[in-house]
């Protein structure tokens, strides 16, 4: 069997920490600034320094490209509690430097994105599970002018770090291997990382695309031997959602 890591226990607070930080980023801006955000129709789109053509979905445009639970294999069902959005306030920059000696546990949640260190502008995931507790999330993030691009750099860096990591959860001990490609022809830039373990029955894909300033994450954490492959058609879907929303 599969040394189970604790999919929504582990996920959730990763999940949750990343919802509070955005929403306290929005309340600490300037209260002109935080009701010009919030005064825009949520059907809008707010500009940003990206350039002129450049357009910033908030988190209601953005809850509205997830995909739904029926796209999913049969037995999957919304967690409401993994469900959220930034709505329509957009949170200022806020950037730290990439933490590596952190960062490979982290791969294994579904807010994976946070590895990066930047907090996204607007955000908007929803997390799915069956009865194995078997897990696909989405998430959908934007970014001020060129940290979308940012973000998908420290990506690389953490994945290529983290190729080879000791696991320690759950008081179990997994020796991880993880073997990212680049994804030609998807968004601007995609990446597909897949994460096993010879201790494992299964194991999980992850996938990264651009798409302007909008950055794109899917975590599909399966036992079966196709490690959750579907995840990166999952996630086509969602570039062709979020290029067609732009």
């Amino acid at each position: 069997m599969k040394l189970r890591r604790a999919v929504v226990t582990v996920a959730a607070p990763a999940v949750l920490s990343f919802a509070l930080a955005a929403c306290s980023s929005g309340g600490t801006s300037s209260p002109s600034k935080a009701a010009s955000d919030a005064s825009s129709p949520a059907t809008t789109h707010a500009r940003t320094t990206g350039g002129p053509n450049a357009v910033l979905l908030n988190g209601t445009r953005l809850k509205a490209l997830l995909l739904p639970a029926d796209v999913l294999p049969k037995g999957y069902r919304a967690d409401p509690k993994a469900t959220r959005d930034s709505g329509t306030v957009l949170a200022p920059s806020s950037s730290a430097p990439v933490d590596l000696a952190s960062a490979c546990p982290k791969l294994e949640a579904s807010a994976w994105i946070q590895t990066t260190g930047i907090e996204s502008a607007a955000f908007a995931q929803g997390d799915f599970a069956n009865s194995a507790q078997e897990e696909f999330n989405e998430e959908l993030d934007t970014f001020r002018g060129t940290e979308a691009h940012t973000v998908m750099t420290r990506l690389h860096q953490v994945l290529k770090h983290c190729a080879r990591f000791t696991d320690t959860s759950s008081g179990a001990t997994a020796a991880v291997t993880i073997k990212t490609t680049a994804v030609p022809r998807t968004g601007d830039e995609t990446l597909k990382a897949v994460l096993s373990a010879p201790e494992w029955e299964g194991g999980t894909t992850l996938v990264a695309s651009r798409v302007g300033n909008a950055v794109i994450t899917t975590f599909y954490n399966v036992q079966s031997k196709d490690m959750g492959a579907a995840g990166l058609g999952l996630t086509k879907r969602l570039v062709a959602q979020v290029q067609h929303a732009k």
